[in-house]
């Protein structure tokens, strides 16, 4: 059985590059547009849409600050 995987986030080192936000919503709708990511990225502040469950962790892997990682 698969593990399910956490997000853990921390604003503070989060540079808002919005590489995570384009990769979501690129996977996810198929346009690179951070609007449409199910991840929000605000000054200070990191947060997921209803529509995110933190199943896919794709925010993860392109976060090159480590704002986000998945445990």
């Amino acid at each position: 059985m698969k593990e399910k995987k956490s997000i853990k986030t921390n604003p503070e080192a989060c540079t808002q590059c919005l590489r995570c936000q384009l990769y979501c919503s690129f996977h996810h709708t198929g346009v690179f547009n951070p609007l449409k990511a199910w991840i929000v990225i605000k000054p200070g502040e990191i947060s997921f849409t209803d529509e995110c469950l933190e199943k896919c962790t794709l925010c993860t892997l392109y976060c090159v600050c480590d704002a986000i990682i998945s445990q």
